[in-house]
């Protein structure tokens, strides 16, 4: 947060000006309070605090979420937030360590999204329970409608990706940076 409002030349005072948070539900962590956590953190007083139901969707609901709150005019400046620390979690429960994330932030935020499995029960019982399971059905449904040999289709990922490739390259922060 500190360094999307530098690099957008806001520097520290935006965060006081913040009337909301909201942070995107992260599968390994799970505290009472992740936005008023973060808004601590930053020094910020927001009125509204927000988190997501876990789901894939959930960063795009909880952008359309802050769009409308500031369309409607009770939101002038928020904040959205979210991590991906599932590798995290995994190394340490390997490594046999306990992470030591802040737990607390008192108040209960606004939820929005549902809670429920992401797979039926028929998808579950053949494995199609996470992306990297489900997503490649999709590509190749998707590769099949528009009659692409898989030689084309190949060529043409590799064609959109090359960009991704290059800015993850340039990204310190970034989980796959080649």
């Amino acid at each position: 947060a500190r360094e999307a409002a530098e690099q957008a030349a806001l520097g520290e005072r935006v965060f006081a000006a913040l009337d909301a948070v909201g942070v995107v539900d992260v599968a390994a962590w799970r505290p009472r309070n992740a936005p008023r956590l973060l808004a601590e953190a930053l020094g910020a007083k927001p009125s509204l605090e927000v988190v997501t139901a876990l789901g894939g969707e959930s960063p795009l609901l909880l952008l359309n979420h802050m769009a409308a709150e500031i369309a409607a005019g009770r939101v002038r400046a928020g904040l959205i937030a979210g991590s991906n620390n599932l590798r995290a979690f995994q190394r340490a429960l390997r490594a046999q360590q306990r992470v030591a994330w802040p737990t607390g932030g008192e108040g209960e935020p606004s939820k929005i999204g549902v809670d429920r499995a992401g797979s039926s029960e028929r998808e579950q019982r053949y494995g199609l329970t996470a992306p990297v399971s489900v997503y490649p059905i999709f590509e190749n449904a998707l590769r099949a409608h528009r009659g692409l040999d898989l030689e084309t289709h190949r060529a043409r990922m590799g064609a959109l990706m090359h960009g991704f490739t290059r800015v993850a390259a340039a990204n310190p922060y970034a989980w796959f940076p080649v």
